[in-house]
């Protein structure tokens, strides 16, 4: 029987995950419309309502539950609840829906829960038929998949030769709808143990791991695979399996490409998938070990920079979180802010936290970075992806007004410090201290006395070590253009000969 219609509490996180659209069940956008009163000024920096229509609906439940428990998030817990009641609509978890619906209007006995009740039992039903039906297929997995796997014989074809006719396309086929049926059901464990198995028939491996096989999933590409690709991904997410995840966004995009590059994807259709990418990323990125990372390498490819800038320039606020976090920690973090400068400078879209790397470098106005940054805290412990980075983002914005100020002063007042650091003096100072101690090459002194901190060198590169550094690829792009240029006249000159020969 199936354990999983009722959950009093779907998948409960705290900010470690978030919801997405899955378009292998669902062909056409899902929005969940948030109509909820605003009762606070933090709501009009909160990204859910724009967020929510590349989200999956089975994950828009703990976005929803952070936004009960956050006491800086005031919806009413009679909106939230009326708002999972609405999201519960195209699903199968009907005794959880009941639940809900009983706590909003009562316990009487209504049409409404006649007609909830009515649904349980069709769902039951068409539960045990496509059991029924996919049996053949469990069975066969189960007494040959080793076997014909030795033999390289485990992909759909060699299935329906060795089944001798038990096994028929329509059986994979049901298998899948019982996967995606049990998704819907909030099984998400047995539906992502189903999609493995399914994806594995496409790369000839009969072991499950060959989903990670990004060769032979790139030559192996459809349609059909891409979307069992994207259930399997949502199901890493629901069950926190961070670096399963992460394998699964990486086949997803090797997928989505080789359909793109081979134009068996339209144009249009391949802008909404890479959308979805995006979003879908945020779950992982900011819970994965490497995360940030791979999330900055993503976001600043060519191809997804056009995604942000044309279709969700609000994605801007976590690449820039995730630049400024990791300036320090990159060797190409400095690269990586005059990157981030530039798209913003594209985008159409600004909130506390771009604004203050704004007010930074390009406008060098630390007063308006002062007050940006005392916004930002608030923007940060109000947003669901963002809220544990909290106190790390707070301490490296500090210290980036910190070298900023540095490069155009060489003393510095403790007060005035605190007081662009959105800190108290005392606090100000005992930072500024533990960070002259903490940080290599960075040559500063406080005298006590006039209570100051006296510049006297910086780790800041020269202009002949900057011009270095910037011109120290030039041979090899000299030499790859002139390969280039090579291979263009051979290719010319053979093309003539093949005509002068003709």
């Amino acid at each position: 029987t199936c354990k999983t219609y009722r959950r009093t509490s779907p998948h409960r996180t705290h900010c470690s995950s978030a919801g997405f659209r899955r378009p292998h069940l669902n062909k056409t956008p899902t929005k969940a419309v948030f109509t909820m009163t605003e009762t606070t000024s933090s709501m009009s920096t909160d990204l859910t309502p724009i967020i929510s229509p590349f989200l999956d609906l089975h994950m828009l439940f703990p976005l929803l539950e952070y936004m009960d428990g956050n006491p800086k998030i005031t919806y009413s817990s009679k909106e939230i609840a009326a708002a999972r009641l609405d999201l519960l609509g195209p699903t199968h978890m009907v005794d959880y829906a009941m639940d809900i619906y009983k706590d909003l209007n009562g316990t009487s006995d209504d049409a409404e829960l006649a007609k909830m009740e009515k649904q349980k039992q069709e769902v039951y039903q068409t539960l045990e038929d496509l059991r029924k039906r996919a049996a053949a297929f469990e069975e066969f997995v189960t007494s040959h998949k080793a076997k014909l796997g030795q033999k390289g014989d485990w992909n759909f074809k060699g299935v329906l030769s060795a089944s001798g006719g038990k096994v028929r396309k329509e059986t994979i086929e049901c298998y899948r709808q019982l996967a995606k049926f049990n998704y819907d059901c909030g099984d998400y464990q047995a539906a992502r143990d189903m999609l493995r198995i399914y994806i594995s028939l496409f790369v000839n491996s009969s072991e499950e791991e060959g989903e990670n096989n990004y060769e032979a999933l790139s030559n192996s590409a459809t349609t059909n695979l891409l979307e069992a690709l994207w259930g399997k991904l949502s199901c890493d997410i629901l069950l926190e399996n961070w670096e399963d995840a992460s394998s699964a966004l990486k086949a997803v995009r090797t997928v989505l490409e080789a359909l793109s590059n081979s134009n068996r994807m339209a144009p249009l259709e391949s802008l909404r998938q890479r959308t979805w990418l995006l979003h879908w990323g945020l779950f992982v990125f900011w819970n994965d070990r490497k995360g940030l990372d791979q999330m900055m390498d993503l976001f600043t490819t060519e191809k997804y920079l056009q995604v942000i800038t044309t279709n969700a320039p609000h994605l801007i606020r976590y690449l820039t979180a995730a630049v400024l976090i990791g300036k320090r920690r990159s060797q190409s973090g400095n690269k990586m802010m005059r990157e981030l400068l530039r798209v913003m400078s594209n985008c159409n879209y600004t909130d506390p936290i771009i604004e203050f790397v704004q007010c930074l470098c390009v406008k060098f106005d630390f007063d308006g970075a002062q007050a940006k940054l005392a916004e930002c805290e608030n923007v940060l412990t109000t947003d669901f992806f963002l809220c544990k980075q909290t106190e790390l983002f707070m301490e490296e914005a500090r210290i980036f007004i910190f070298e900023n100020y540095c490069r155009i002063h060489s003393k510095l007042r403790v007060t005035d410090l605190a007081e662009k650091l959105a800190m108290d003096p005392a606090s100000a100072e005992r930072w500024i201290v533990d960070l002259i101690r903490n940080t290599d090459g960075l040559s500063a002194k406080i005298d006590w006395t006039e209570n100051t901190v006296s510049i006297s060198g910086s780790n800041r590169a020269s202009v002949h070590e900057t011009i270095l550094d910037r011109t120290k690829d030039l041979n090899a792009r000299s030499a790859m253009l002139m390969q280039n240029m090579k291979n263009m006249l051979e290719k010319e000159r053979e093309r003539k000969e093949a005509e002068y020969d003709d």
